[in-house]
């Protein structure tokens, strides 16, 4: 094939669903037919364009990108840029067809002709348009005969797969899709094309030739730039704000003189920054944060490794001192590793958007941008499309997927550890699916939005790269994360938390309830009922530490203070894991055995465990007398398995540590043994940052109950599992649950009409209405309405009902409200309420609106039915979807104590013959690979809900025993599933 045959409009697989040609795929193909260059253009988008760059000039292969644009009536303008003048151009105009309002042919036209000069080849189908592109070097299809079809897959044989792509693409079947489908678009073979267009060849030399454009090369630094009052350098601003945070911190904070020790530090720190030029990054992420702390945005206390800054605190980024927890700057900034710093910042979750509008606001709408992100094709998903195209049986699909335990698996990994999706692979029936799928895997679907990245630059990002129409308003960049720092752009974090938002909740919770104002950074963080929630157990809603197996650790390690629950955190991860006996049992029973006593600073805080990456390079500094820096490079080369530097490195940390006294003998111990934990050490800054985060949940949770758990509650509307389990240990705070009222529940001020969500007072938790299912927001908003123009609307029945006659109280969700128990206002309990409504509907009809009220004929005389604790059980559950007052399978595991259940929420995975009391809330009945009913049955308890697999053998003897709705001692045994314990049922034990 020839090198210089300009096959212009390859279309990739980011022109969504409408190509199978992977960019790796389509390098490799350049690659193994010797090609010198090669062209990429998508439609409209540029997406993968920075992906294709990279990746072909790794090869050797001279890349050629362009734009392509296909108009209304199928024909193609194609612009390929010839420099980085062009270049940006090119991006403008792609950014221009990627705002919501499309743009017709004319005005496209318009577009190129405004921004299109001759630095660009210009190739077009398009007849008589060379009065729009005068400027341009225009290339016309049908006056020069170049290929110009566009290519959607490498070889012939593809064809067939991409039939399925557009089968997927347009909702048909395969059979429907090769109907429609004739045309062939595979990239085609030089002499084809040399017999059809025989000047091909000379028109892509001349191309190739006249392209000299790297999108990476040279690029500037894109920082925006802070603005100092007086035009003040970034850097002594810097300075002069840190110097004043330091002297603040020791006058009102510590109360005593500057200590040499932190002046030492900022020096230090400040002369790194300088150096690297960083001191804008710095001032902006001060700035935003500032506008945060502001406007009464909870911000957390520091996330990663920006935590170990001294700069960063003092600048109030973050709120932990470095110094006093030895928190270390190389390992945020490493003066000989230079990268941009990464500071991470959280901030509460319903609240993070008025932070990005203003940055938007102050930079630039030009000027800030989300990161796109793109949600690729995993195998479950390319499975399930594909046996949809080929009409499959669906619940076939789902027992084949079922045995998927790791979706993210390649293709060729799941097919050798997945044996009945081996299986059914080697099927004839099955051959063409998974051939499908392994060309859908890893294809992106669509675009989403990067979670926490937003760029901030000092020019229009249309001059650096083509952007997209984003949410709200906000322009999203077309290349993905991994490319932005490489054309000089620069990425900042900011996170949204839920745990923030929480906090924020209890505060003003706490504010109004009770008149005191908190800061959390002035919450004593030694306070004794704290720790002993968190020894009791007691971590339900606290923050990292609310999972079974982080709940036993904190038990076991007798948790006291801040650095405990760090290293808890830092611990229960896998890996760190298998050290958590030792850490336990040296810190219960005073006893570490040190490997040299000369790391007694370092090591006693721990227990003789290393459990931080800081610990591993003080170790490295004190032993082997590296710079920190150079410690920091050696942690990670460590844990990255770097042999070769490795090997170097550690006969220069012998050498050293022999001339700093220590023996050849120790000095090759303490190497072996840091380098056996370097790969499992965490990071200290986040560790000590993120505990404070559940220490204050901790801390409000034992002092102001109520408070927590509203604010616990309002974050788990629609999780009847969690919200469950939240209202039963509400209780055990001796907190009174008050049910969902029509009546306002507080008081009749105004401003306390019925609730939206969750509220608290003088130790009670009001449910919101909003709970009800069924019952929605307009009819509240009305509720609300009335209340607000009658304020004896609740008097009594009578005032009521008659107010509220055609303001959208019907039958339907009269009853709900009964059953809810919203009219237990009027004195009446729910199975009375339920009994009257068609007393009382009648009585609504006849009201008449002329007439005074006291005139009207009243509801009295309801007939009244008892209650019980039956009754009002089922009656929560149906319009809760959970138990309030009281959960029946409570009272039966207690009645059935002799089984020893277990609760659901306490299994953990390999557990053999465990007995769990609960209901059946679902049963799904599937073939297996033999054709045998088999089954998945969903059951629950009064804590949390578990997906249990009835096999065949068993399901055949069980079926029938089987209910929904119908409650069971069963005999299980669990396993872990996608990181959720699952289990197999092994048999029913008895029905209860």
């Amino acid at each position: 094939m020839s090198n210089f045959i300009p096959l212009i409009n390859v279309r990739s697989v980011y022109n969504f669903q409408e190509s199978l040609i992977k960019i790796n795929d389509y390098i490799s193909f350049a690659k193994n037919e010797g090609f010198k260059h090669l062209f990429y253009c998508e439609n409209k988008t540029m997406y993968g364009v920075a992906e294709f760059f990279q990746k072909a000039l790794k090869e050797n292969i001279k890349p050629i990108i362009g734009l392509s644009i296909e108009l209304n009536d199928k024909k193609i303008i194609t612009l390929i840029p010839k420099n980085k003048a062009a270049y940006k151009y090119t991006c403008i105009i792609s950014s221009n067809l990627n705002e919501d309002v499309k743009l017709n042919d004319e005005e496209i036209f318009d577009l190129l002709k405004k921004y299109v000069d001759n630095n660009s080849f210009l190739i077009t189908n398009v007849d008589n348009k060379n009065e729009f592109f005068n400027n341009a070097e225009i290339i016309n299809t049908n006056d020069k005969k170049i290929f110009f079809n566009p290519i959607r897959y490498i070889s012939d044989d593809e064809q067939d797969l991409y039939k399925g792509l557009f089968a997927l693409k347009n909702n048909l079947t395969s059979t429907e899709a090769n109907k429609i489908y004739k045309i062939n678009e595979a990239y085609p073979y030089a002499d084809e094309i040399s017999q059809i267009f025989p000047n091909s060849e000379e028109i892509g030399k001349y191309i190739s030739d006249n392209v000299n454009l790297n999108i990476f090369e040279d690029n500037e630094k894109h920082m925006a730039k802070f603005i100092a009052p007086d035009n003040m350098p970034s850097f002594s601003y810097l300075k002069q704000k840190c110097l004043a945070g330091l002297q603040h911190y020791f006058k009102n904070v510590k109360h005593e003189p500057i200590k040499e020790e932190y002046i030492q530090r900022l020096n230090h720190e400040l002369s790194i920054i300088e150096k690297t030029g960083f001191a804008d990054y710095f001032l902006i992420v001060h700035d935003y944060v500032s506008f945060a702390r502001r406007n009464d945005i909870i911000v957390g206390p520091g996330r990663g490794s920006a935590a170990g800054s001294l700069v960063s605190f003092l600048l109030r980024i973050t709120t932990i001192d470095p110094i006093e927890y030895n928190l270390l700057f190389e390992r945020f900034l490493n003066p000989e590793r230079i990268t941009m710093p990464d500071i991470d910042i959280d901030f509460q979750d319903n609240r993070r958007d008025e932070v990005i509008e203003y940055l938007f606001e102050k930079y630039g709408k030009y000027n800030v941008a989300t990161i796109v992100t793109y949600q690729t094709i995993a195998f479950k998903s390319a499975f399930r499309d594909a046996c949809r195209i080929y009409q499959i049986d669906m619940n076939l699909v789902n027992l084949i997927t079922k045995s998927l335990t790791d979706d993210y698996l390649s293709f060729d990994e799941i097919l050798k550890t997945q044996k009945l999706i081996k299986e059914y692979s080697e099927k004839a029936e099955f051959k063409n699916i998974f051939k499908l799928v392994e060309k859908l895997i890893g294809c992106p679907r669509q675009t989403g939005t990067h979670a926490a990245g937003i760029i901030i630059s000092d020019t229009d990002l249309r001059n650096v790269l083509p952007i997209r129409q984003g949410l709200n308003g906000i322009y999203q960049t077309q290349f993905d994360m991994n490319y932005l720092e490489d054309i000089g752009l620069i990425k900042m974090d900011l996170l949204g938390l839920r745990n923030l938002t929480t906090l924020k909740e209890i505060l003003d919770l706490v504010k109004k309830n009770h008149n005191e104002d908190f800061t959390l950074s002035k919450i004593d963080l030694n306070d004794a009922k704290t720790f002993k929630i968190l020894r009791e157990g007691n971590t339900t809603g606290i923050f990292q530490l609310e999972s079974q197996g982080m709940t036993n650790l904190i038990i076991d390690m007798k948790v006291n203070n801040i650095n405990d629950i760090s290293a808890a955190s830092s611990l229960y991860r896998p890996g760190p894991q298998e050290m958590i006996p030792d850490y336990i049992n040296n810190k219960n029973n005073r006893r570490v055995s040190l490997i040299d006593k000369s790391l007694a600073n370092i090591l006693l805080p721990t227990y003789g465990v290393i459990v931080y990456q800081e610990q591993v390079m003080q170790i490295l500094q004190l032993v082997g007398n590296f710079s920190l820096g150079k410690a920091d490079i050696v942690r990670r080369a460590m844990g990255k398995k770097q042999i070769e530097y490795m090997m170097e490195v550690k006969d220069e940390f012998i050498n050293n540590a022999m001339a700093n006294n220590y023996s050849n003998e120790k000095a090759v111990a303490i190497w072996n043994w840091i380098e056996q934990f370097a790969k499992y050490g965490f990071n200290k800054s986040h560790a000590i940052a993120y505990s404070y985060i559940g220490y204050w949940l901790a801390w409000f949770k034992a002092h102001y109950p109520a408070e927590f758990y509203t604010a616990l509650l309002n974050g788990v509307v629609g999780n009847p599992s969690k919200t469950s389990r939240y209202i039963k240990e509400v209780k055990q705070f001796g907190i009174e649950v008050i049910k969902p009222s029509v009546k306002p529940a507080i008081s009749k001020k105004l401003e306390d009409t019925i609730k939206l969500n969750y509220t608290s007072s003088e130790n009670r938790i009001y449910m919101p209405l909003t709970l009800i299912k069924g019952i929605g927001r307009d009819f509240i908003a009305t509720l609300n309405k009335v209340y607000e123009e009658h304020s004896n609307l609740f008097d009594d029945l009578n005032n009521f009902f008659f107010y509220m006659k055609n303001k959208g109280l019907n039958e339907s969700n009269y009853t709900l409200l009964a059953k809810a128990g919203s009219f237990d206002c009027f004195g009446y309990n729910k199975s009375t309420m339920v009994a009257n409504k068609d007393f009382i509907f009648s009585a609504m009809m006849a009201f008449n609106e002329n007439i005074s009220l006291d005139k009207q004929t009243k509801i009295e005389n309801l007939f009244e039915e008892e209650l019980n604790e039956e009754v009002e059980s089922s009656y929560e559950k149906e319009v809760f979807g959970f138990y309030i007052s009281s959960n029946p399978l409570t009272k039966l595991k207690n009645e059935n104590a002799f089984f020893k259940p277990n609760d659901i929420i306490k299994l953990v995975e390999n557990m053999n013959d465990v007995n769990i009391i609960g209901q059946i809330s679902g049963i799904r009945v599937i073939k297996d690979k033999n054709q045998k009913n088999m089954a998945f049955v969903t059951v629950f308890d009064d804590t949390e809900s578990i997906d249990l697999t009835v096999f065949s053998s068993n399901f055949e003897n069980l079926q029938y025993d089987l209910v929904t709705n119908k409650n069971y001692v069963l005999k299980i045994r669990t396993q872990k599933y996608k990181n959720k314990i699952t289990g197999i049922l092994e048999s029913i034990v008895k029905p209860v």
